[in-house]
């Protein structure tokens, strides 16, 4: 697996025609499973987690990084490779630590909410909960498409959005509430995270 320097993974504005599976935003390296409740020990609260810390241990802290500076920024890069290679609950997890601390009403903590609540619904989709898929694919979108109206469609931390959105949006599309949709991750068709260097 290719990691190591930011870029390795970058590709143009025009889309995902050069990213790869094998690519990664950072080093950091993937827990021991991809949590799935009800399957899984839970990451932080079960002694066996794959991120527990005992009481009286020190938690890792997380590093405001401003906007400009998201190629610095560790935990939202191993966000975007933990949410890309389907570690959805641990995505949510990177890019929340992120988004507590920011202003939530600025369009940071806007676009961190969007990539949060996509997250959570893609781990949703796996887990067949219709009504949990619909409202997050709609809360999510809502907070992208706020962040994209309020930048012009500029990109932002990385990432076209307008080309994300229009991924995310054409894989919610082949969400459907009638049919078993527990299991049913389409790797081909999922809407990864590209990021480029600007």
């Amino acid at each position: 697996m290719k990691t190591g320097q930011f870029g390795k993974a970058t590709v143009d504005r025009v889309g995902c025609s050069a990213f790869s599976l094998e690519d990664r935003y950072c080093d950091t390296a993937f827990p021991a499973y991809r949590f799935v409740p009800g399957r899984d020990p839970h990451p932080t609260s079960d002694p066996r987690g794959h991120s527990y810390h005992p009481p009286g241990t020190p938690v890792p802290s997380v590093t405001y990084v401003p906007p400009g500076e998201w190629k610095t920024s560790t935990d939202y890069l191993f966000g975007c490779d933990l949410y890309n290679h389907a570690y959805w609950w641990e995505a949510h997890e990177a890019w929340e630590g992120l988004w507590q601390l920011t202003d939530k009403k600025a369009v940071q903590g806007r676009f961190l909410q969007g990539l949060i609540q996509a997250s959570a619904c893609h781990l949703k989709r796996f887990l067949g909960g219709v009504p949990g898929v619909e409202r997050l694919s709609r809360t999510s979108l809502t907070y992208l498409h706020g962040v994209i109206d309020e930048l012009n469609g500029e990109p932002f931390m990385g990432l076209d959005l307008v080309a994300f959105v229009a991924r995310l949006e054409a894989y919610y599309a082949t969400f459907d509430a009638r049919s078993e949709m527990k299991d049913n991750h389409d790797p081909s068709r999922y809407p990864y995270v590209c990021l480029f260097s600007v």
